[in-house]
């Protein structure tokens, strides 16, 4: 069993609110990072042991740890926080350092606002914030809708390859040279790509579908519309458009923080 080292009244009066993490002494890696006040450090070991049949990560992370006799080590990141807000936003930032170091948590969720404020590129940030309509294109477009799994903190690589593929493309728009592919994430422009070749799909679950994926490189020439919105673009739940004529350019007024 886990030490329960209780926490009197008298500490909790000075800890105020806190953020704090789980650490598994087994490996000496944090697992699960969260604010409360009083006891609340506690109350997930306290959890775990109460619903062993549970299948939630965290409780099962602390159960294993328990089944070797070791106990979780409790360990408080910030205290003395008097503001439940405060204690919000440290948290979330201490789950965004996490998850930008490419350390997987328990959490089942990211962090207080952390989609308006949280882990994020540059570009991202500045989009959540101005983004302004997209000027017009003079050349032919496809717009790909990439915000399934899209993250506010990819890199350009990253949306590179979630925006070459895998699509529906008629042969006829697949000829046209050349084509320029705008990869879209909450009405955003994310990245714009010249395509250099198609290929169909190899991934299993497009098997008999007639997808294509595309080779292509960063087109310096449409540098200047990524961040820009074409919201009025997609005003349904279509995942692809096409402007083989050019895109006239997205309406003023249509733009709203992301």
């Amino acid at each position: 069993m886990s030490a329960d080292v209780r926490i009197p009244p008298e500490v909790a009066s000075v800890l105020l609110h806190y953020v704090y993490a789980l650490r598994d002494p087994r490996d000496g890696r944090v697992f699960y990072v969260g604010k409360g006040v009083g006891g609340r450090i506690n109350a997930h070991v306290r959890e775990a042991g109460a619903d062993l049949e549970s299948q939630r990560a965290k409780l099962r992370r602390i159960n294993d740890i328990e089944a070797t006799g070791q106990s979780v080590d409790l360990i408080f990141l910030r205290t003395g926080i008097v503001a439940e807000s405060d204690a919000f936003m440290v948290e979330q930032a201490v789950i965004d350092a996490f998850a930008a170091d490419g350390h997987p948590l328990t959490n089942l969720v990211r962090g207080h606002h952390s989609g308006k404020h949280g882990l994020a590129m540059l570009p991202a940030v500045v989009a959540r914030h101005r983004a302004l309509p997209c000027p017009p294109i003079p050349y032919p477009v496809i717009m790909l809708k990439i915000q399934n799994g899209w993250r506010a903190d990819m890199n350009e690589n990253e949306v590179y390859e979630k925006t070459r593929g895998h699509w529906k493309i008629a042969p006829w728009v697949r000829d046209q040279s050349p084509l320029y592919a705008l990869g879209i994430a909450y009405g955003i422009i994310r990245g714009v790509y010249q395509v250099d070749s198609w290929f169909p799909s190899q991934m299993p679950w497009d098997r008999g579908k007639n997808r294509w994926g595309f080779e292509g490189e960063a087109a310096a020439e449409l540098a200047h519309v990524v961040g820009t919105h074409v919201r009025d673009a997609f005003p349904n739940q279509v995942m692809y458009r096409r402007f083989l004529d050019g895109y006239e350019g997205s309406p003023e007024g249509a733009s709203s923080p992301i």
